[in-house]
């Protein structure tokens, strides 16, 4: 599904500017792909210089008129993050558009630089924050969106509000973990929404789909065979996506003019859908306004 090549005139993407984080690689590096094929200005997020060299030399041996650029991220330390804003917003490029892609999936337990457990802080709390920081860039620009990149991996956990850490990982469980982040990320895309829409930036969250990507790295060949990811022979389950199937609905939720004025909805094969729990659901508000007020506690401290 090539969601760029459907889209009208009206909605193009050309000379636009739009930042992807963990562009260097799976969905990053196809959404970056598809966004920069059409003319737009894509600004990579990622620890890796040289992934993310081998990702643009990848993109302009197929586009040679791509315009795709790097500025360093690291996601497990908000410093970095802070740094990356400032970096960005010297480069005097209008922002319509950014995509939280970057994430870590069910790794032993571990923290952040500024001590939040490794997969919220990473998945969320530096999204959260890269957001408050160039947000108002894209108001400031004429309005774009927020797209969150989140899982059906939600389902595993709500946020943990009253043990974010997991005991300081005493009772850690990286399922856990991971579905507690990836809550998250539905419940900031909802936040946001309800504090800039007016403003002209909508936000949306999304499950891409069953896709092999680096991502899973972290799993043991047991739990990939109890989630379907492979079967005993270690052969990779035929229905899952291909990448650029995968990245359909992160270009979707940020190109599509479909879904203007439906902000803070749950995408899934570029569709609204509803999210697997109440607390994801979250129909008046309460668990998103909640969450952001705690992360930006976590921020500040």
């Amino acid at each position: 599904m090539r969601v760029l090549d459907q889209l009208p005139d009206a909605h193009s993407v050309k000379g636009k500017t739009y930042i992807v984080t963990g562009g260097h690689s799976g969905l990053g590096e196809e959404t970056s792909r598809a966004l920069a094929s059409h003319s737009a200005t894509v600004v990579n997020g990622s620890r890796s210089a040289s992934a993310t060299d081998e990702t643009i030399r990848r993109i302009q041996s197929a586009h040679p008129n791509a315009d795709v650029r790097f500025i360093h991220l690291d996601l497990c330390d908000l410093d970095s993050v802070c740094q990356f804003a400032k970096d960005f917003q010297a480069t005097g490029l209008p922002l319509y558009g950014l995509v939280c892609n970057a994430g870590v999936m069910m790794t032993p337990y571990g923290t952040t630089k500024q001590g939040f457990e490794l997969q919220f802080g990473t998945n969320h709390v530096a999204h959260h924050l890269l957001i408050k920081l160039l947000i108002d860039d894209i108001v400031k620009s004429g309005g774009g969106r927020v797209v969150c990149v989140s899982s059906m991996g939600h389902d595993l956990s709500p946020v943990r509000f009253d043990d974010l850490g997991f005991n300081n990982g005493k009772d850690y469980d990286k399922k856990a973990s991971y579905g507690q982040s990836k809550t998250a990320n539905i419940l900031c895309a909802k936040a946001f929404n309800a504090l800039y829409s007016a403003k002209g930036v909508e936000c949306f969250s999304l499950h891409p789909g069953a896709i092999w990507t680096p991502l899973g790295r972290h799993m043991e060949k047991a739990e990939m065979v109890e989630w379907a990811f492979i079967d005993e022979e270690g052969n990779i389950n035929p229905g899952f996506k291909s990448i650029p199937e995968g990245a359909a609905t992160q270009i979707y939720a940020l190109t599509s003019p479909d879904i203007t004025g439906k902000g803070g909805a749950f995408l899934v094969d570029c569709q609204i859908a509803e999210p697997a729990h109440d607390q994801a659901r979250d129909l008046i508000g309460e668990h998103s306004r909640h969450l952001y007020e705690v992360t930006e506690k976590l921020v500040a401290a």
